[in-house]
């Protein structure tokens, strides 16, 4: 005897129906059902690796800095808005070798409301609401990184691109890390030559801004559990 149901939703006895309303043997759909559930757990091992292999940024831990020379008087500012995440590759040698970072341009502040109104002008906000920071490589240069701490941090050389004002280029500079409980924290700072992106010096009556903007950075990226027990 066969049963058969009008949805392929249904297990049968017999026989099972499909979609297309052709009937597959019994036996058959137990290997079907073995097969998919196979691949249902792989894609979910996959997903859990994902998830453990990206660290997300803690922005509450984090700041970007930047400080600006003008004839008059120099001025500071930082960065208010910013999100984030870095990858780790267990085999390389830092662990960590990419990462992306996005600063919301309308988000930066100098502290004057007036000046901050000239830089979103000067930045086009409307138009490059993002600068982006992709990083490529690290190469340590010096410490042990895995011993590393506050005191006593690891240096490496980093490279990526920086794209700001929609302009793209490569950045280099030096930086420190270490492992603080569940955070991994990289500080450093370097220098941005504002006239490769094609933004024009800052002329005005009274004021000349330089185009060189050192910037200071702490990014704090947060540890998955099975990294933190480590």
């Amino acid at each position: 005897m066969e049963i058969k149901a009008e949805s392929s939703a249904f297990v049968q006895v017999g026989e099972v129906s499909c979609p297309c309303m052709q009937t597959i043997p019994f036996r058959y759909s137990k290997v079907i059902l073995g097969v998919t559930l196979g691949v249902l757990l792989f894609l979910a091992q996959v997903a859990s690796a994902a998830d453990i292999n990206t660290l997300p940024l803690d922005t509450k831990g984090s700041s970007l800095k930047f400080f600006c020379e003008s004839f008059m008087h120099d001025f500071h500012g930082e960065a208010k808005e910013f999100s984030g995440s870095a990858l780790v590759a267990p085999d390389a040698v830092p662990p960590i070798q990419k990462a992306t970072l996005r600063f919301k341009t309308a988000k930066l502040t100098t502290f004057v409301k007036d000046r901050d109104a000239k830089m979103y002008d000067w930045l086009k906000v409307s138009v490059n609401p993002d600068a982006i920071f992709e990083l490529k490589s690290v190469r340590q240069s010096s410490g042990d990184f895995k011993a590393a701490d506050a005191q006593h941090p690891a240096q490496f050389t980093i490279a990526g691109t920086l794209t700001l004002n929609g302009v793209k280029q490569n950045i280099e500079g030096a930086a420190n890390g270490w492992r603080e409980k569940d955070r991994l924290i990289v500080t450093g700072e370097t220098v941005v030559d504002t006239l490769q992106y094609k933004l024009p010096q800052v002329r005005m009556l009274v004021l000349t801004v330089g185009t060189n903007v050192k910037t200071v950075y702490t990014f704090s990226f947060v540890l998955p559990e099975t990294y933190a027990k480590k």
